[in-house]
């Protein structure tokens, strides 16, 4: 959107007070926080599914969960916890656009049949 600014990383304010203005700055910390990219996931943590099955069909959510996102801990979505233990750390910046499984980055959908098993 032309005439839109987003925030894109932090940027701590900087306020310098001079006796001599009688204007008042209002100096916002923003509200950027990393949000998961997945159309598919919308941001709900899901474990691969490594359990046994005979015959039928799975899709790639099912199989492979968030397997290959970088905010995947393999116990949970790091953007809901470590991102705060972290104290925003600006690390999270660098997967922007990125924070979603391997499966729908290669293109696939969450219910497509698996064939491929490189994930």
């Amino acid at each position: 959107m032309e005439g839109v600014l987003q925030m894109k990383t932090y940027e701590k304010p900087c306020v310098t007070v001079h006796g001599e203005l009688t204007e008042g700055v209002y100096a916002a910390s923003g509200d950027y926080v990393p949000k998961c990219d997945s159309i598919y996931m919308n941001g709900v943590w899901q474990a691969p599914d490594n359990s046994d099955w005979a015959g039928g069909t799975r899709g790639y959510k099912q199989q492979f969960g968030c397997l290959g996102c970088p905010a995947n801990t393999n116990t949970e979505c790091g953007l809901n916890t470590h991102y705060e233990d972290a104290d925003h750390a600006g690390s999270y910046d660098t997967d922007d656009g990125n924070r979603k499984p391997s499966w729908e980055k290669k293109g696939y959908g969450p219910d497509d049949v698996v064939a491929d098993w490189s994930m």
